[in-house]
């Protein structure tokens, strides 16, 4: 269950809704297997020796239709090179809230539903929806491509009747959308 390589499962804690907020939720506590070798977040150093156990609580897919919360026990490995580091784990970023796994799935149904519907469905702050759907895109997008592009083009827009503006740069001749960033006129591109 869960395949959080490297921890097992110690306790399981299923709330109705109304103990903890508003939806059901389920509290997972996992502890770190023992282990020989672990690698350093910061630099990816092998080492042996542990420093610490730091807990937090992370948030991973919905299980039997309710929230999910882990209890994770970190371990800090002290290694040669940065001193007390977090170690590295293949299902959750250095110092995330939240499991790659929900992430991922997070930012696939922000394809298609708005940030609002996600972060409800997943039980999630709209702010934090927003956060891992701008990590997805340019992790899936990866830097705009400026070859070919000869000459560009800037426009700006209302946003909210008037109250905001955007600007937005495009190649002409493609009709291609290299950029679009908060603000008016040239001072807005030069950030």
């Amino acid at each position: 269950m869960g395949e959080w390589k490297g921890y097992r499962i110690d306790t399981v804690g299923r709330f109705p809704a109304g103990d903890k907020g508003p939806e059901a939720e389920v509290w997972i506590e996992l502890l770190p297997l023992h282990r020989i070798r672990m690698r350093c977040s910061c630099c990816g150093t092998l080492t042996s020796k542990v420093h610490d156990l730091v807990e937090r609580r992370v948030s991973e897919l919905p299980i039997l239709d309710a929230v999910t919360r882990l209890l994770v026990w970190r371990r800090r490995v002290r290694c040669p090179n940065c001193g007390p580091k977090l170690e590295e784990l293949e299902w959750m970023g250095r110092y995330s809230r939240i499991t790659k796994r929900l992430a991922e799935s997070v930012g696939r149904l922000c394809k298609m539903a708005t940030l609002s519907h996600v972060a409800e469905f997943f039980g999630l702050s709209w702010w934090r929806v927003k956060a891992i759907d701008k990590i997805y895109l340019s992790e899936r997008l990866g830097p705009v491509d400026l070859s070919g592009v000869e000459v560009i083009a800037m426009d700006e827009f209302t946003i909210l009747k008037g109250q905001r503006y955007a600007a937005v740069i495009k190649d002409p001749r493609t009709k291609r959308v290299l950029w679009v960033g908060r603000g008016r006129g040239r001072e807005s591109t030069q950030r």
